[in-house]
C-alpha cells in the first residue's frame, strides 16, 4: 500500500497552472458559449502560444487554403477546444516530457502517448455518432498525468509486487495498481486536475478513462478510446488495450470497426505535424 494522504499531497504541491490557461478552461468548458473577443485577450499577450497557435492554423492539418496572420483568425479557424488543448499542453509539456522509469517510459514517450490521443479526441468529435463535449481533446491529453506523480512513490520493492501481480494474476498495471496500492494514476491523475482548478468535465473525463462504465459519462468512453488509438499506433506506449472495454466503448459512442481504423490511419499520418502545435 502507499500512504494516500502524502500521495494526495505530492499532487496538491504540483506547480500550478498559468492563470490565463484557468481562464480558458472556465470559458471552453463552461454552459456558456465562449466568447471570442475574451479569448484573444487572454491568448494575444502569450508570445510562445501567438506562435503556436499561428503555426498550428497554418499547418495542412487545419484544412487552411489562406495564411492566417492573426490571433483572431487562428482561435476561429481552429477551435476553441484545440486552442486550449495547445495551451495546456505547452505548460505541461516539460513535466510529461521526463522519462518515468517505474511505467517504462523513455523521456518523450509519455508526451508522444498524450498528444496522440489528443488528437485522437480531435478526429472522435467528427466521428461519434453520440455527442461528444469539445473539452475531449484537453481530457485525452491528460489522460495519463497522474503517473507523474504515482512514479514518485513506485520503489523496486512496490515494482516488483506489482510486476508479480501483472504476470501471475493476469492483472493489467491499472488493475495491479488498485489491488495492490489501493489507488490507480487515472484516479490520481482525475485527483490533479482537480487540483489544478479544471472542470468537472476533464476531472471525470480523466478519472475513469480505465473504467468508462464506472464514470458512465460519454467523455469516459471516448478518452478510453483515445488512449487505444495512441496505443494501436505504437505512440509512446506498448500497452496491450483492454478488448473488453474497448468494444464497450464502441458500442457505446456508435463507432464502428471502419471508424476506428481511419481514425488510427489519420492519427499515424499527421501526428507529427501535430506534435510540433505544442512548440512555443
Amino acid at each position: 500500500m502507499i500512504d494516500l494522504d502524502a500521495l494526495a499531497q505530492a499532487a496538491s504541491c504540483l506547480e500550478p497552472l498559468p492563470v490565463s490557461v484557468s481562464r480558458l478552461a472556465a470559458m471552453v468548458c463552461g454552459e456558456a458559449p465562449a466568447d471570442l473577443d475574451e479569448i484573444v485577450d487572454i491568448v494575444q499577450y502569450d508570445q510562445a502560444l501567438t506562435a503556436s497557435l499561428l503555426r498550428a492554423a497554418n499547418s495542412s492539418w487545419s484544412a487552411s487554403r489562406t495564411e492566417i496572420t492573426n490571433i483572431r483568425d487562428s482561435v476561429v479557424r481552429l477551435g476553441t477546444s484545440t486552442v486550449f488543448s495547445i495551451a495546456l499542453g505547452i505548460n505541461v509539456k516539460s513535466r510529461m516530457a521526463r522519462d518515468i522509469p517505474e511505467y517504462g517510459l523513455s523521456e518523450g514517450d509519455l508526451w508522444n502517448h498524450s498528444v496522440a490521443a489528443s488528437l485522437a479526441g480531435e478526429l472522435l468529435l467528427q466521428k461519434a455518432k453520440h455527442k461528444l463535449p469539445p473539452e475531449i481533446v484537453t481530457a485525452a491529453l491528460l489522460h495519463d498525468v497522474g503517473k507523474l506523480v504515482m512514479s514518485r512513490f513506485l520503489g523496486d520493492d512496490l515494482l516488483v509486487v506489482l510486476g508479480e501481480a501483472q504476470e501471475n494474476a493476469g492483472l493489467s498495471r491499472m488493475q495491479a495498481e488498485l489491488e495492490v496500492l489501493g489507488v490507480h494514476h487515472a484516479e490520481l491523475g482525475g485527483l490533479i486536475a482537480q487540483i489544478w482548478g479544471l472542470p468537472e468535465s476533464l476531472v471525470r473525463g480523466i478519472s475513469y478513462h480505465h473504467t468508462p462504465s464506472i464514470g458512465m459519462d460519454p467523455i469516459c468512453y471516448g478518452v478510453h478510446l483515445c488512449d487505444t488509438v495512441a496505443k494501436v499506433i505504437g505512440a509512446g506506449m506498448d500497452d496491450n488495450p483492454d478488448v473488453e472495454m474497448f468494444a464497450h466503448a464502441m458500442a457505446e459512442l456508435d463507432l464502428s470497426a471502419d471508424d476506428f481504423d481511419e481514425i488510427c490511419a489519420t492519427v499515424e499520418a499527421r501526428f507529427a505535424e501535430v506534435l510540433a502545435r505544442f512548440d512555443g
